[in-house]
C-alpha cells in the first residue's frame, strides 16, 4: 500500500467485490514499473494515496462474475492484463484515442502488489501456452513499447538509436530489430546492461558518460544522423542530446518520464531544416492483443534482475532506485 508521499508498507485489507462483469485473478508476479517509485515519492501525480500499487501483473483466474463471458476466460487460466479499462463510449474513445479515455479517473482499477485483484473482463487477456508468469508479467510493458515502435516510422533498413536501457530500453530494442532496423546503438552507464543489449543484437553499445554522444553517431552513422531515436532513460541531459543525434526526416521519440518542470529547449528552425518528426508515448490504446501475441517472441527472462516475495516489497523499491537493474518482479503467492 502506498500510504502518503513518501510510504509504502505491506497491509492487510479486505478483498474486492467480484461483480457481474468482474474476473478475480490470484496474482503471481508483478512487476515494478519504472514510474511507480515516482508515484510513490509524489513526484508523478497520477493517483493519490491510500493505493496498491503495482499494474504489470500475471496470475491466476480464480473466479468469474456472471456476465463474464465474452472473452471465453475460465477458472483455472492463466492470465495477464491491461492495467486501464477504458468506457469505450466516448468521444476519444471512439476516435481510436482510448488512452484519453474520459472516464479513466472513474474507472481506474487496484493495483496489482496484492494475493488477488479483480479486474473488469474488458482488462484481462489469457497467455499463450509457453509463457512464463514471470514473462507474461511483462505483457503490459511491451504494450507501450509497441506504441513507441508504431509512432518511430521505423523502416527496413533503417538506422536506431535507444538511450536508456532499462526493461523499455531493452523492449525497444528487440522490437526494433523485429520492426526492421538494420542498424542499432543502444547507450546506457551501466556495463551489464550494454552487454545484455550486444547479446540481443545491438551493433554498438555505449557508455554516455565516458563516450561522446554525438561524436560517436557522427562516425557510425557517416554524419547522417539515426532515422529513429528512442530516449528512454528519463535523464535531463540524455533528453537534449537525443534530438541533436535525429538524422534529417527522422523521428525522435521521447518515451520516458521526465520531471513535470523540465523544460526542453528546441529551434523551430532545426526542426523546419532537418524536417524532424517529434512524437512521445502515453499508454498503449488498443495494442494489448498485439502485446500478448509477440511476447513468446520476445527474450523477456534475461530482463529480470531479481524476485523479492511481497513482504520484502519495500526492499524492492529500494533496490529498483538504485537503477542497476533492469527488471525487479515482485511475487505475491
Amino acid at each position: 500500500m502506498w500510504k502518503k508521499k513518501g510510504v509504502l508498507e505491506v497491509d492487510e485489507i479486505p478483498e474486492s467485490e467480484v461483480k457481474p462483469e468482474d474476473v478475480k485473478i490470484k496474482v503471481e508476479y508483478t512487476a515494478i514499473c519504472g514510474s511507480d517509485p515516482h508515484i510513490v515519492d509524489g513526484t508523478l501525480p497520477v493517483s493519490n494515496p491510500p493505493r496498491v500499487m503495482g499494474h504489470e501483473m500475471s496470475g491466476t483466474v480464480v473466479e468469474l462474475g456472471p456476465k463474464a463471458k465474452l472473452r471465453g476466460l475460465k477458472v483455472g487460466d492463466r492470465v495477464t492484463g491491461n492495467p486501464v479499462r477504458y468506457c469505450g463510449v466516448c468521444d476519444y474513445c471512439r476516435n481510436g484515442q482510448e488512452h484519453y479515455c474520459l472516464a479513466l479517473p472513474l474507472l481506474f482499477p487496484p493495483g496489482t502488489m496484492a494475493e488477488y485483484v479483480v479486474w473488469n473482463e474488458q482488462q484481462v487477456f489469457k497467455l499463450p501456452d509457453g509463457v512464463s508468469f514471470e514473462e507474461g508479467c511483462l505483457a503490459e510493458p511491451v504494450s507501450v513499447c509497441l506504441r513507441g515502435i508504431d509512432l518511430g516510422n521505423i523502416k527496413v533498413g533503417g538506422s536506431v538509436a535507444v538511450l536508456g536501457l532499462g526493461g523499455i530500453g531493452h523492449i525497444l530494442l528487440q522490437l526494433a530489430l523485429r520492426a526492421g532496423a538494420a542498424k542499432v546503438l543502444v547507450a546506457d552507464p551501466v556495463e551489464a546492461k550494454r552487454k545484455l543489449a550486444l547479446e540481443m543484437g545491438a551493433d554498438y553499445a555505449i557508455d554516455p558518460t565516458k563516450e561522446d554522444l554525438w561524436s560517436t553517431t557522427m562516425k557510425l552513422t557517416k554524419y547522417r544522423g539515426f532515422d529513429t531515436v528512442y530516449e528512454a532513460s528519463g535523464n535531463v541531459t540524455s533528453a537534449k542530446q537525443a534530438i541533436d543525434i535525429c538524422g534529417k526526416c527522422g523521428t525522435m521519440v521521447y518515451f520516458a518520464v521526465y520531471p513535470m518542470n523540465f523544460e526542453l529547449a528546441i529551434k523551430p528552425f532545426d526542426l523546419y531544416a532537418r524536417e524532424l518528426t517529434l512524437r512521445g508515448v502515453f499508454m498503449s490504446p488498443y495494442l494489448f492483443p498485439r502485446a500478448v501475441a509477440i511476447v513468446p517472441k520476445l527474450k523477456l527472462r534475461p530482463l529480470i534482475s531479481k524476485v523479492y516475495p511481497l513482504a520484502d516489497v519495500v526492499e524492492a523499491f529500494e533496490y529498483q532506485r538504485k537503477a542497476q537493474n533492469i527488471k525487479i518482479l515482485v511475487k505475491s503467492s
